[in-house]
């Protein structure tokens, strides 16, 4: 059900032709100084390694809970759709100690089930 066919542009075309640069390009590490910069100011940070993660949602909830703990952390994951799942199985690989709690999918958590001590990471 696309739109086709299309014309495309001779830029485009031309721009296609060409070789593809590897990540270790001289202008390729340019091209990505420059994108973290603007990324540095969309997420007002100053944080020189700011960089979009170009993946599913999977791939940044990874990358995030890959940066934050480390083996031995507690992790609590309220469970009450798809993705509680999915983050109870990278924290156990990443070594975690994962409290997972589970309610009926699509229904939340009172507060005080979330902050009942037992889930405290001390």
């Amino acid at each position: 059900m696309g739109p086709g066919p299309v014309d495309v542009y001779p830029c485009v075309l031309r721009a296609m032709s060409v070789p593809l640069q590897g990540q270790f390009d001289p202008q390729f590490s340019a091209y990505m100084d420059q994108v973290m910069g603007l990324y540095r100011q969309v997420f007002c940070t100053q944080n020189h390694w700011t960089i979009l993660i170009n993946g599913t949602a999977r791939a940044g909830i990874e990358a995030c809970l890959a940066s934050i703990l480390a083996p031995g952390d507690k992790l609590l994951v309220p469970i009450f759709g798809r993705f509680g799942h999915l983050k109870v199985e990278i924290g156990r690989r990443l070594g975690a100690e994962v409290v997972a709690i589970e309610t009926n999918w699509g229904r939340v958590f009172e507060t005080d089930v979330i902050e009942d001590d037992r889930h405290k990471p001390w």
